[in-house]
């Protein structure tokens, strides 16, 4: 097969290529993200299932007894987080969780109504 000797036709060639590359590489993690879901393997640090994030979507945590994975089915709350709540425990409001290293207003606001003090 003989070269264009037009310079635009390589460029067009290449970009094609290109495109084409980014499509597949885009496809395959795409892929393997669906199967590790699947698979219910580790994902930052949690299990990743449907039955406990459907459930903890709806539960209200008790700050003062809940387990590091019950904390860490709240939103923006990491392992690290979770045992820093426990250790500053026991919490008379949930005004008092700023008060862990890490937690400031806006992850506060994101946990409110998903958390007690009191009874559950």
């Amino acid at each position: 097969m003989a070269r264009s000797s037009n310079p635009l036709d390589d460029v067009g060639r290449r970009v094609a290529r290109n495109i084409t590359s980014r499509l597949v590489t885009k496809l395959v993690a795409l892929a393997f993200a669906a199967l590790v879901g699947l698979l219910g393997f580790k994902q930052c640090g949690r299990t990743v299932s449907r039955e406990s994030g459907a459930l903890s979507a709806t539960n209200v945590v008790n700050l003062n007894t809940a387990s590091l994975e019950e904390l860490m089915t709240l939103p923006r709350i990491n392992e690290k987080l979770a045992r820093g709540i426990v250790a500053g425990r026991p919490y008379a409001a949930v005004d008092d969780l700023e008060k862990v290293l890490g937690i400031g207003p806006k992850t506060l606001e994101a946990v409110r109504a998903r958390v007690t003090v009191g009874a559950k």
